[in-house]
């Protein structure tokens, strides 16, 4: 559902994101049916989506240049995954809320606003789970449950895709 959001307010202000969808339990979960339906409700077709497990390679190699992740935990994930991606790789709800704060200027090229995103940033700060930071995962609950989710995405992901354009 982010992926779509983030692809679809590039698109609407007229930026071209690069963005890739991968889970830490890709290899063991589908895509959620209340998901698809949810998405459908907001004009997005994720219906053909087709997860795939987070992989070093994904990070690493397909030259991820940022990595949102929906939670703490997932952020963790990437950094033990990918050794050296922590300066680039945020909570969607992290990353917004610096963003949004952040002296970043319109042009600047992504290396310098992920600079002045995550000055200051500690990987301490981001152990545990932490309502600020984490975004609640409706799979497997219910359609109200995944309509939530999708206005909360909704949202961040229109300040992310904005503060970068």
């Amino acid at each position: 559902m982010a992926a779509a959001l983030l692809s679809q307010h590039g698109t609407n202000i007229g930026v071209e994101l690069q963005v890739r969808s991968a889970g830490t339990h890709a290899d063991t979960m589908a895509v959620d049916p209340l998901a698809v339906s949810t998405m459908s409700s907001l004009g997005l077709d994720i219906s053909r989506h087709i997860p795939r497990a987070l992989s070093r390679q994904i990070i690493d190699d397909d030259g991820a240049d940022l990595v949102l992740t929906m939670c703490r935990e997932h952020l963790r994930v990437v950094a033990t995954t990918a050794p050296g991606s922590f300066r680039r790789t945020f909570t969607v709800k992290e990353f917004a809320r610096r963003l949004v704060s952040a002296d970043v200027v319109q042009g600047d090229i992504l290396a310098v606003k992920l600079a002045l995103v995550g000055e200051g940033r500690n990987a301490r700060d981001l152990l545990g789970d932490s309502p600020a930071d984490d975004v609640a995962d409706p799979y497997g609950l219910s359609l109200e449950q995944h309509h939530t989710c999708a206005t909360e995405l909704d949202a961040l992901m229109r300040t992310i895709a904005t503060n970068l354009g």
